[in-house]
C-alpha cells in the first residue's frame, strides 16, 4: 500500500529503504503491517504519478483529510525527486492540505547537499526523529549504516536547524525509552526554535 490512512491524515509510503535500523523499529517484527495496512513495497518503488493517482482517488470525495504525510516503513528522502513532485502538485491543487515529512534527518548526507530549501517550497512541517541528545547513544539506538556512523548525529541536528532557518515548522521527536533522558533533547529543540514531541514506543 503506497497511500494509507490514519485519523485525519493520508500517509505516503514511498520506500522501504532506510539508512538506519532503529532498535525500537517495528517494521520487521510486525512484518511491515501497520493497523491493517500492508506497507511492504513489492516490486518497483512507486512513481510520482502512481502516488498522485492513489492520493487523488482518496481526495476526490469529501473526507476528514487535514494533512498528507511523507512517512512509511522507510526513509522518504531517498525518493526526493518524487517527494518534490508530489509536494509541489499538492500545494497547487490542494492548498488547504498540511504537508509534513517524518524523517531521521539524514537527507543532506544522502544527497550530499542541503535539501531544506527544496523542502521549504512545499512542506509545512518536518518531524526529525533524533531520539537522544547523546551522540554515542544515537549510534546505539539508531544503528545507522556504515556511511552514516561518523557524521550522522551531527548531520541530523544540522538538518533540523536548516529546516528551522528555511521557515519550516520543525519538531524534534523521540521515542520514550527507559534508558534515555529526554530533557537535554527537549532543551536542544527549544534552543534552535523547534518544537519537541516524545512518543510512546510501539509494542
Amino acid at each position: 500500500m503506497i497511500v494509507y490512512e490514519k485519523g485525519h491524515s493520508l500517509y505516503l509510503n514511498l520506500t522501504n529503504r532506510c539508512p538506519v535500523s532503529c532498535r525500537f523499529c517495528v517494521k520487521v517484527p510486525w512484518d511491515y503491517q501497520f493497523e491493517g495496512h500492508d506497507l511492504r513495497i513489492k516490486g518497483p518503488e512507486p512513481t510520482a504519478e502512481e502516488l498522485l493517482d492513489a492520493l487523488n482517488e482518496r481526495l476526490k470525495t469529501p473526507g476528514p483529510w487535514r494533512e498528507a504525510v511523507f512517512c512509511g516503513f522507510g526513509e522518504c528522502v531517498y525518493r526526493l525527486g518524487e517527494m518534490n513532485a508530489v509536494g509541489l502538485y499538492l500545494t497547487v491543487h490542494h492548498p488547504g492540505l498540511n504537508l509534513r515529512l517524518n524523517t531521521v534527518g539524514l537527507g543532506n548526507l544522502i544527497w550530499d547537499r542541503d535539501i531544506a530549501p527544496e523542502l521549504a517550497l512545499y512542506l509545512d512541517e518536518v518531524a526529525v526523529s533524533l531520539n537522544t541528545a547523546d551522540p554515542k547513544q544515537w549510534l546505539d539506538l539508531l544503528r545507522p549504516a556504515p556511511r552514516y556512523r561518523k557524521k550522522g548525529f551531527a548531520a541530523s541536528r544540522l538538518f533540523a536547524e536548516l529546516c528551522v532557518a528555511a521557515g519550516i515548522r520543525t519538531r524534534i521527536t523521540a521515542v520514550e525509552l527507559p534508558e534515555v533522558d529526554l530533557r537535554p533533547l527537549k532543551h536542544y529543540a527549544q534552543t534552535i526554535g523547534a518544537e519537541f514531541l516524545a512518543r510512546p514506543a510501539l509494542a
